[in-house]
This record gives structure tokens, C-alpha cells and sequence, in this order.
């Protein structure tokens, strides 16, 4: 049975894969099971033997999005820098990669809005990743004192939706953040302060 479910978990990247470069050419509402089929050399009846569905196609296409292209990064291990300072870096550099993935992988950043907009399995997951990823910085700082005691998963929840124009597509997209009243460094540093042991 193990040799049967490695094929079956190579042929499935290989048709996430193949989603990947139809969205490219075409974008998400103009491509079909058909075209994912024809770059894979193979029938639509074995892509459907992977996925029940297009949706399905289309989830697992902007998870793998998601996860390899606008992913928050991740706290160095073993270093003992200043947690806040590290925070606000990791969230403007996580912006960018939003900002990157609007301009120049327009049809991938539209699969992710609609995943955003009809709440797919694969943004909600997202979300959860970022958060817990937002709370390793805050156990962080919490550990040297630098920022309050407090429950992670909740101060994690409301840092992350105190800068939700710098993370969610669906506020992203329709507009540059050099249009905004403040800059994405004067929001991370506001929220990065309500964090801090001694907030003002």
C-alpha cells in the first residue's frame, strides 16, 4: 500500500503543479480541468481521481501558493535579538512579499483573493499559520520581559488584525500602500507597542 500512495502524492504535486503554470497563463476563471490536463499529458478522468473537483484543484493551488511564496518568516533560533525589532522586520518583509506577489504574480495573487473572499480551507489555514507564526515573536518577547505577560494566542489574534492591510489580499490589492495616510512601518511599530512590557 506505501508504494501505491507515493505515486498517488507525486502525480498530486505534479497537478498542483501543472494548476500553478495554467493560472499563470490563463488565470483562475478562465482555465479548466481540461487545460491542467493537457500540460500533464493525461486525461481529465485521472486528474479527477486526485481531486473530487476544480475547487478542489484550486484550493490546493493557492495553498501551495501560500505556503511557498507568502509565508511570515519564521523567529531565528538561538539568537537572542530584541523581539519587537525582530517582529517589525518579519512583518514588513512578510508585506513586501504581498506587495511582490500583487505586481508581479497577478493571477496567482487573484486564486488568493478568491481564496481570501470564499474563505477556502487553504487561506483559513494560512491565517492560522501567520498566527501561530506571530505568536513564536511574541513567546519571545515575553520570555525576556520585553513585551507583557499575556495569553500568545490572543495577543497574537488582535497584532494580527491590527495590520490586516499588510497581510489580507482582499485590502492589498486595490490599493498601493504608498496611497495610505501611514506608512506600513509607522502601523507595525504602533502595533509592535501595544505588545511591549510598559506600553505609551
Amino acid at each position: 500500500m506505501r508504494t501505491d500512495r507515493q505515486p498517488q502524492a507525486g502525480y498530486m504535486s505534479s497537478i498542483i503543479e501543472a494548476g500553478t503554470a495554467a493560472c499563470r497563463l490563463y488565470g483562475p476563471s478562465k482555465t479548466n480541468v481540461i487545460d491542467i490536463a493537457r500540460l500533464l499529458g493525461k486525461s481529465p478522468a485521472s486528474v479527477y481521481r486526485i481531486f473530487s473537483s476544480k475547487a478542489a484543484i484550486w484550493d490546493a493551488v493557492a495553498g501551495d501558493f501560500l505556503e511557498n511564496n507568502l509565508s511570515f518568516p519564521a523567529l531565528a533560533t538561538g539568537g537572542r535579538g530584541d523581539a519587537a525589532n525582530c517582529l517589525m522586520e518579519a512583518t514588513l518583509g512578510h508585506h513586501h512579499l504581498m506587495l511582490q506577489a500583487r505586481d508581479r504574480e497577478r493571477q496567482m495573487f487573484s486564486l488568493v483573493v478568491l481564496a481570501a473572499e470564499g474563505s477556502w480551507p487553504s487561506f483559513m489555514q494560512y491565517r492560522k499559520r501567520l498566527q501561530a507564526d506571530v505568536g513564536e515573536f511574541i513567546r519571545a518577547g515575553i520570555e525576556t520581559d520585553e513585551f507583557a505577560s499575556r495569553n500568545v494566542d490572543a495577543a497574537a489574534s488582535c497584532y494580527c488584525a491590527s495590520v490586516i492591510s499588510l497581510w489580507d489580499p482582499r485590502i492589498i490589492r486595490p490599493t498601493p500602500s504608498s496611497d495610505c495616510g501611514i506608512s506600513a512601518q509607522e502601523l507595525i511599530s504602533f502595533a509592535v507597542a501595544g505588545l511591549r512590557m510598559f506600553a505609551r
